[in-house]
């Protein structure tokens, strides 16, 4: 028996205590530590800034001594966004226009997958066709919006057009993308596995396409709602972009905050429910 374990024998305690001492400390330390860097370090340090900001919003308009028809105090936008009083116009003007945000999706989406796929299967119609996607893609979209005003009038078919149109592009251009990406080895397979041209794009192309298919949606749901509010500041008898005019006239600022609030709620809800539709149909994507 060497001296070293006669000296453990002698202190038998020693190495039974010494263990439990370390490892609680160490598994706090590593759990505080996921904590801290994880979605709940990530929580607190969103609602810090936030809690920041909304301070400065309270406090520094008045210390600055500026006026409030140029910058309200939060406490004046909060006022202004729970106004029983207005509270109806804000909830009928949303209504119309997250239907011509919605409309114009759904038509937007549809023609982008729908064209995408037909320039896929099409080689030479796509080498001819592509180059001019790209031209007027590289268009301002909100800049064509006064001519479709004029053309189809201050209702609701001019603002779901311009909608269209700023969906169409990304969810065109990144389907074409993702179903040119499909590797040639991968379509020899199921070619030898004696899938028809239908059997292939159901439940190989579509499918490695759809990154990149959910990829477009988010960037036209983020279009869709800015080209809405720009068509109804060119002419709209309703909606959201039209309170925002109206109380930009008569300089009631605390109101377009509490207008601009409510747009980007719209806006995150949007994005988050796409977002969840992805992490359900692309359940095998890498999470990012």
């Amino acid at each position: 028996m060497t001296k070293d374990s006669q000296h453990d024998l002698a202190q038998p305690g020693l190495r039974e205590t010494a263990r439990p001492t370390q490892k609680p400390g160490r598994s706090g330390s590593r759990r505080s530590g996921r904590l801290l860097g994880g979605r709940g370090g990530q929580y607190l340090a969103t609602s810090a800034v936030l809690l920041v900001v909304l301070l400065a919003w309270q406090f520094l308009p008045a210390w600055l001594n500026t006026p409030s028809y140029v910058m309200p105090v939060f406490s004046d936008v909060l006022r202004a966004l729970t106004d029983p009083a207005a509270f109806p116009r804000y909830v009928s003007n949303a209504a119309v226009t997250m239907t011509e945000v919605m409309l114009g999706l759904a038509i937007g989406v549809s023609l982008g997958l729908l064209l995408a796929i037909v320039l896929s299967e099409m080689p030479r119609v796509y080498a001819v066709v592509f180059p001019y996607v790209v031209a007027i893609e590289s268009i301002p979209k909100v800049a064509v919006a006064p001519l479709f005003v004029i053309w189809f009038g201050f209702g609701l078919t001019s603002k779901v057009i311009v909608v269209v149109m700023l969906a169409f592009f990304p969810v065109l251009v990144n389907t074409i993308h993702g179903l040119r990406a499909v590797e040639r080895d991968h379509i020899d397979l199921f070619r030898v596995n004696g899938s028809g041209p239908v059997q292939m794009r159901l439940r190989l192309m579509i499918p490695s396409a759809l990154p990149q298919i959910f990829s477009g949606l988010e960037l036209a749901v983020a279009n869709a709602m800015v080209g809405a509010i720009v068509a109804e500041f060119v002419g709209a008898q309703q909606g959201l972009g039209m309170l925002i005019l109206q109380a930009q006239g008569r300089m009631e600022t605390a109101a377009v905050f509490a207008l601009l609030i409510i747009l980007s709620a719209l806006g995150i809800l949007l994005n988050v429910s796409v977002r969840a539709l992805r992490r359900v149909v692309v359940s095998w994507e890498i999470t990012r």
